[in-house]
């Protein structure tokens, strides 16, 4: 009596823990991703909208550079976005596909009809398939109008650069007689200027104007003739050397352009 009550346990124990039957698995790989499927749709709806934005910004300001500079970097990441979301079903797809291939196609005409739930299943993932492909269609189109918008955008930048580089300036004013008076005062007021400087040193500070300039004279006459004793082999090269070595040439060439520039 306790081994029959044992062994009842046990078999109601492994019927309990038994995997879920086959009806069971065939419901659970036909029901649709509902949430992911209406999750992209919003996603793709907020970016068809952004788009639109978009799209009336740049004919507002297709004068302006920068805002459509800003406008391409924005639809670039909407653009990556939309990809993104048709990406998120390729996992899907694929158990669908799989799923499919297992099931087989469908009885022709004339055999025996299969069970009602593999039927229903089939049908199940041939409807979730192309809802999930519907929306990835929507996906690619968004994507595609995207890249139009951009490719517009670097025509409209290319037209504003050639448009600045072929820009008409009024000459009229550049060149009008109120110019040329205006430059003939200022050149009159700049030559009173610099008379009235000449004038005055000439006049009181003659000698000192004269004594500064022999001394820079004697000074340059020095460092000119000192130099030359002092620092001359460095600088000039050597006559009697017929083959001097590439670094002497390098070194003359270097001494003499620096001596004679720091003097």
């Amino acid at each position: 009596m306790l081994f029959r009550l044992l062994r009842l346990i046990l078999i109601l124990t492994l019927v309990v823990s038994a995997p879920p039957s086959f009806d069971a698995v065939a419901q659970g790989l036909g029901q649709a991703p509902a949430g992911l499927v209406a999750d992209q749709q919003k996603i793709l709806q907020s970016l068809t909208t952004k788009t639109d934005n978009f799209e009336k910004q740049i004919q507002q300001d297709a004068e302006d550079d920068g805002s459509l500079v800003d406008i391409r970097l924005q639809l670039e990441e909407l653009s990556h976005q939309s990809l993104n979301s048709a990406l998120a079903f390729r996992t899907r797809l694929g158990e669908i596909n799989s799923r499919l291939e297992q099931l087989g196609a469908a009885p022709a005409a004339g055999q025996p009809p299969e069970p009602d739930i593999v039927s229903g299943e089939r049908q199940a993932l041939v409807s979730e398939k192309a809802e999930i492909n519907s929306v990835i269609a929507v996906a690619q189109t968004l994507s595609i109008r995207i890249s139009g918008l951009i490719d517009k955008i670097g025509n409209m930048r290319s037209e504003l650069f050639r448009n600045l580089l072929t820009k008409r300036y009024v000459l009229s004013d550049a060149l009008s007689p109120q110019v040329f008076s205006d430059a003939r005062d200022e050149f009159g007021n700049f030559y009173k200027a610099v008379s009235s400087w000449l004038s005055f040193a000439f006049k009181f500070k003659f000698q000192a104007i004269l004594a500064a300039t022999f001394v820079a004279l004697g000074l340059a006459l020095v460092l000119l003739v000192g130099g030359r004793r002092l620092f001359g082999r460095v600088f000039e090269a050597d006559p009697t050397n017929e083959d001097p070595s590439y670094l002497s040439r390098l070194s003359v060439a270097f001494w003499s352009t620096l001596l004679p520039s720091l003097a």
